[in-house]
């Protein structure tokens, strides 16, 4: 069964910062910007900057199983908050709130970073210089839901994909060195 993404999930943009952001170190708040989601599957809380929260309004907090993803730009790729540390994302980026337990966060960032999921969102941003990605057409992006037994099972063969990735270029840099120690011994003698 497929659904429009809205209707199983809350989407907002991040904050609009007025100013650049720099780390202070007496801040209460972490910022989360796009290159710190850029081309990773996991994320360090520690290494965002902090940033002292003076606005009067609450800070509007990520919360541990939000999806972000970019607003703008070529590279859509979704991450989950697996962290309780209090951040903020930027204005920059999308954010994802599932709306129901049916909803594992975890598939839905696996889906939105499907390539028929980035093909819809390349085709319905708008912008010629910074192209950019709506809340409204990102809402009616259609969302395969399966059941919650056949999401985690989704989930733990990208888990093992990711790992055998892993190994493999584990293996290939071992081979590589061991190469190079071949080549100066031959070189040497």
């Amino acid at each position: 069964m497929r659904k429009p993404l809205r209707t199983l999930a809350d989407i907002r943009l991040g904050y609009s910062f007025r100013t650049k952001i720099e780390n202070d170190a007496q801040g209460n708040v972490r910022v989360l910007q796009i290159s710190d989601i850029r081309n990773t599957t996991t994320l360090d809380p520690y290494a965002l900057p902090l940033l002292r929260w003076t606005v009067t309004s609450r800070p509007p907090l990520l919360q541990r199983g939000d999806v972000v993803m970019p607003a703008r730009g070529d590279h859509y790729e979704a991450l989950v908050i697996e962290s309780d540390e209090p951040m903020v994302a930027s204005g920059q980026l999308l954010v994802i709130e599932p709306r129901s337990a049916a909803v594992h966060p975890g598939y839905l960032c696996w889906f939105l970073n499907q390539p028929e999921s980035r093909t819809y969102m390349l085709k319905n941003r708008a912008g010629s210089s910074i192209p950019s990605l709506s809340r409204a057409a990102l809402g009616d992006l259609q969302v395969t839901m399966p059941s919650l037994e056949t999401q985690q099972k989704i989930l733990d063969l990208a888990q093992l994909w990711r790992r055998e990735q892993s190994l493999s270029q584990q293996l290939l840099a071992n081979r590589q060195k061991m190469l190079d120690g071949i080549y100066s011994k031959l070189l040497e003698s």
